[in-house]
């Protein structure tokens, strides 16, 4: 292996490194955002009972808790490291399910403040919640953007070739032997072969055989 090689070899190893490392610290990341989500939306779902004298009380309650499955279930595949797909299809659902429940509480809570429907005590808490899991889902949405984007990021590692030499031509001693007769005219003479012995070609490198009796230069 060539130094370049060795160095290429060595950068490579750093990189994956590198990659797996930071594919781990991100998956970590929404690993807790997950759980937060899903303790979150664990508590919303009994903070529903602030709007129990609404006529769509039992249309929220069961988006908390569909919101809550959900949460439940993206966490559970972000913890053990899931598909770039799965965790996406689930993120796509807890948004939609999240902004559902959200316009749903601003329909009950507009009708309330005009006499259609009761809601106990202050919200205030329902609200903060409804803030921190939005904010949640935007940052696990920046995460898997990350995720996706270094998935397709091709790193390359250009490796140069080692020099090698060119294969060598050799001249077959019929070739020499064709050299011979023209550079000696043979035409001229009758047709005379050349002589089976003694052949000499000027060359600055060279192979015999034959007992040494014949020598192919180049």
């Amino acid at each position: 292996m060539t130094p370049i090689t060795k160095i290429a070899a060595a950068l490579a190893i750093i990189l994956s490194m590198s990659a797996t490392s930071a594919f781990a610290d991100t998956y970590h990341h929404i690993d807790q955002l997950a759980l937060s989500i899903d303790r979150e939306t664990k508590q919303l779902v009994n903070e529903t009972r602030h709007y129990r004298h609404s006529r769509e009380y039992r249309h929220l309650q069961a988006d908390a808790r569909d919101l809550s499955r959900l949460a439940s279930h993206m966490h559970d595949v972000a913890h053990a490291e899931g598909s770039l797909h799965h965790l996406q299809s689930d993120l796509a659902e807890i948004d939609s399910k999240f902004h559902h429940l959200e316009s749903v509480i601003g329909r009950i809570e507009h009708e309330a403040n005009h006499g259609h429907g009761h809601i106990h005590g202050h919200t205030s808490h329902v609200h903060r919640l409804l803030g921190s899991i939005e904010n949640s889902i935007h940052h696990l949405q920046d995460d898997l953007r990350s995720l996706q984007t270094s998935s397709h990021t091709v790193r390359r590692v250009v490796v140069t070739r080692p020099t090698v030499a060119p294969v060598r031509s050799y001249r077959t001693y019929s070739d020499i032997q064709r050299s011979y007769r023209s550079s000696h005219g043979a035409g001229h003479h009758g047709g005379h072969h050349a002589p089976q012995h003694g052949i000499s070609v000027p060359r600055s490198r060279g192979i015999s055989f034959g007992n040494g009796r014949f020598s192919i230069n180049f």
